[in-house]
């Protein structure tokens, strides 16, 4: 496992990143397909432990966390569209600036923003959809 998580460079951990999430994703619109929550999960779990093998950067991490914050948000409450923007840019900034050691081990800028959108779009897009179900159901208004 050692060797499999240290070959595994910084674009690859992202897309990796990007794919379990994008599982976990799935899992949760279809509860009891175990095998993709499960896949994501490892998937996750393996992604970061390749950036931990190349170093964090801190701006890189807290840059993510006000991402995922701000698409939380939407969850909980309506927000304008250009929130959701602000939380996807957030997420690209922070993929591409994640290993602390840029000069030598960077995420390029497409694999970044290919994958910063991805998830920032698709959880923007799911939200506003579980928010919708949640306001036509009756518990939220």
């Amino acid at each position: 496992m050692q060797t499999l998580v240290a070959g595994l460079s910084p674009d690859a951990a992202v897309l990796l990143l990007t794919v379990g999430v994008a599982l976990i994703y799935y899992e949760l619109n279809r509860p009891g397909s175990i095998l993709p929550g499960a896949v994501g999960l490892l998937t996750v779990l393996l992604s970061v432990a390749a950036v931990g093998q190349h170093g964090v950067n801190m701006v890189a991490v807290a840059l993510i966390l006000s991402g995922v914050a701000l698409l939380t948000l939407s969850l909980l409450r309506p927000t304008p569209m250009l929130l959701s923007l602000a939380a996807t840019v957030a997420l690209i900034a922070g993929l591409r600036w994640l290993p602390k050691y840029s000069c030598c081990t960077a995420v390029h800028t497409g694999v970044a923003v290919g994958c910063g959108v991805a998830l920032g779009a698709g959880t923007s897009v799911l939200t506003r959809i579980a928010r919708r179900a949640r306001v036509n159901k009756g518990l939220d208004y």
